[in-house]
C-alpha cells in the first residue's frame, strides 16, 4: 500500500519535472532559432559589403551565402531535442501519466477507507445516519482496524439493538485485545455480564456469575457489579444478601435512576423473602420529595443545579443532589443517605430549608452558583411533594 503511494508520488513528480523541462527547452529552442536567424542576417550583410567593395566576386559571394545558410540551419537543428520536434508523443505520455495518477489516487482513496469515513461523518453531521448506517460503519471499522475500541463501540451498538448474542462475542474480542492490566477491563466485564443476563432472558447464568465475581474480586465497590451481584443472590433465593448488596450499591452510587431501580429490587426482595426492617434495617428512613417549577426565565442545556436541604442557621447541606437541565422536571427525592458531611443527615433533624443553586456544566465550583430557588421550614420526612419555584 505504501509502495503504491510512492509510485503515485513519483509519477506526479516526474510529470511535473518533465513539464517544467519541456517549457524551459521550448524557450531555449526559440532562443536558438533567433540566434540562427541573427547569425544569418549579420553574415549576409557582411558578404554584401565585401562584394560591393569589390573584394569578392559574385560567384564567391554566392558560395559564401550558401555556406552561411547551411551554418544557420545547423545551429537551429542542433539546438532542439527530438521530443520537442515530436510534441504529440510528449503530450500523449504526459496525459497518460496524469490519468494513471488520478485513477490510482482515487482507487487508493477508496481502498484506504477514507471514502466510508467521510461519507459516515457527513451523515452524522447532517443527522441522517440511521441504525443500519451506524452498524455498517462500525462493522467496517472492526474489519479495517480490529482494535479493542472498535470492538467496544460495535458491542455497545449491538446492545442498544438488543443483539445480545453478537454483543457478547464483541465484548469477548475487546477483552482479548485489551492489555491484562488495562483499567478498562473491569467496565467491559461488567457490560459483558449485563449482556449475558439479557441474552439469557433476564436470568442468571454460570458465565454471568463468574464475570461478576471476577469484577468484585478486583473492585469490591463497583456499583454496577454490586447491582448484578444482588440479582445473582436474588436468583439463588438469598434475599437478605441481595438486600445488603443493593444497599451498599445505593450508598456508593450517584445515578438517580439506578437508585430507584435498586430500591425497587430491595422492596421485591423483602416481599419475596418475608424480610422485615427489623431483620435488615432500611437504608433510607427519611425522604424529602421536591418538584422544581420554572417560574421565570428559560433553561439552557448547559445548566446544572444543586438542590440541597440545610438547617436554617447552618450553611452546610444535610442532603444534596446534582441535577442537569434534562432532569429539571423529574421529581427529586432527598434522603438521609444524600448527606454531604457524615456528621448530620436528614434523619437527625426535623425541619430544613431547601436551596436551589444554578451553575454551568463547565463551572469549576458548583457551590458558587446563583441561588434561583428557596423554600423554608420543610419537614425532613414526608410523603408530600413540595414545589419549589425557580426563577432564572
Amino acid at each position: 500500500m505504501m509502495m503504491a503511494w510512492l509510485v503515485m508520488v513519483s509519477l506526479t513528480v516526474v510529470s511535473l519535472l518533465y513539464l517544467v523541462r519541456f517549457i524551459l527547452r521550448h524557450r531555449g529552442a526559440s532562443s536558438n532559432e533567433d540566434a540562427g536567424q541573427t547569425f544569418l542576417a549579420i553574415r549576409k550583410s557582411e558578404v554584401e559589403e565585401e562584394r560591393n567593395a569589390g573584394r569578392l566576386t559574385d560567384s564567391e559571394a554566392e558560395q559564401l551565402h550558401d555556406d552561411i545558410v547551411s551554418e544557420a540551419n545547423y545551429i537551429n537543428n542542433h539546438g532542439k531535442l527530438t521530443l520537442h520536434k515530436e510534441t504529440g508523443l510528449a503530450r500523449s505520455l504526459l496525459a497518460a501519466t496524469v490519468a494513471v495518477v488520478l485513477v490510482g489516487s482515487a482507487a487508493l482513496y477508496h481502498h484506504l477507507g477514507f471514502a466510508p469515513d467521510v461519507t459516515f461523518t457527513q451523515k452524522m453531521v447532517s443527522d441522517t445516519a440511521d441504525e443500519k448506517d451506524i452498524s455498517e460503519f462500525l462493522n467496517y471499522r472492526v474489519a479495517r482496524y480490529d482494535r479493542a475500541e472498535d470492538w467496544y463501540y460495535l458491542a455497545s451498538e449491538q446492545v442498544l439493538a438488543q443483539n445480545y448474542i453478537e454483543a457478547i462475542a464483541s465484548y469477548r474480542q475487546v477483552l482479548k485485545k485489551l492489555e491484562p492490566d488495562s483499567e478498562e477491563r473491569i467496565n467491559v466485564q461488567v457490560e459483558l455480564a449485563q449482556a449475558m443476563f439479557y441474552a439469557n432472558n433476564n436470568t442468571v447464568s454460570s458465565e454471568m456469575r463468574h464475570q461478576v465475581e471476577s469484577v468484585l474480586a478486583t473492585d469490591p465497590e463497583n456499583v454496577k457489579a454490586l447491582g448484578l451481584q444482588g440479582i445473582v443472590d436474588f436468583d439463588a433465593g438469598q434475599y437478605e444478601n441481595a438486600i445488603l448488596v443493593w444497599q451498599k450499591a445505593i450508598r456508593l452510587g450517584q445515578d438517580r435512576q439506578e437508585r430507584f431501580d435498586l430500591l425497587s429490587g430491595i422492596a421485591a426482595a423483602r416481599k419475596q423473602g418475608g424480610i422485615s426492617e427489623e431483620q435488615v434495617p432500611a437504608l433510607i428512613t427519611h425522604r424529602l420529595q421536591l418538584q422544581l417549577v420554572l417560574n421565570k426565565g428559560a433553561l439552557s442545556k448547559d445548566d446544572v443545579f444543586l438542590v440541597y436541604a440545610k438547617l436554617a442557621d447552618q450553611p452546610m447541606p444535610v442532603a444534596i443532589q446534582r441535577i442537569t437541565a434534562t432532569q429539571f422536571s423529574v421529581p427529586i427525592v432527598l434522603t438521609n443517605i444524600d448527606n454531604l458531611m457524615p456528621s448530620q443527615t436528614l434523619s437527625e433533624v426535623e425541619q430544613v430549608d431547601v436551596v436551589v443553586k444554578r451553575s454551568r456544566n463547565d463551572a469549576r465550583d458548583l457551590t458558587q452558583g446563583q441561588i434561583v430557588g428557596y423554600l423554608s421550614s420543610v419537614p425532613s420526612n414526608s410523603s408530600k411533594i413540595f414545589k419549589v419555584n425557580v426563577s432564572l
